[in-house]
């Protein structure tokens, strides 16, 4: 019964989903924009590369390592008395 009510939960929250996100009736020329202009405004130019190479390669190795396709020990026997 509980994972029935979920699942119509779970699909009604999907049907609503682009209900209430749709755009308000206004004219979209009576709509402006509220942020400041973004004429050459980015900073992420020349940052340094490292970090995110670093944490991409501990993300991708912690993957690895947990599914068991590296640092694999399972080549040696249980040693059982």
């Amino acid at each position: 019964m509980f994972r029935k009510s979920v699942a119509a939960l779970a699909a009604v929250a999907f049907v609503a989903s682009p209900v209430l996100a749709q755009a308000s009736s206004a004219p979209v020329a009576a709509v402006q924009r509220a942020g400041p202009a973004t004429g050459d405004s980015s900073q992420l130019a020349g940052g340094p590369i490292l970090p995110p190479i670093l944490a991409a390669t501990i993300i991708i190795l912690g993957i690895l390592m947990a599914t068991g396709v590296v640092f694999d020990n399972d080549d040696s026997d249980p040693v059982s008395p």
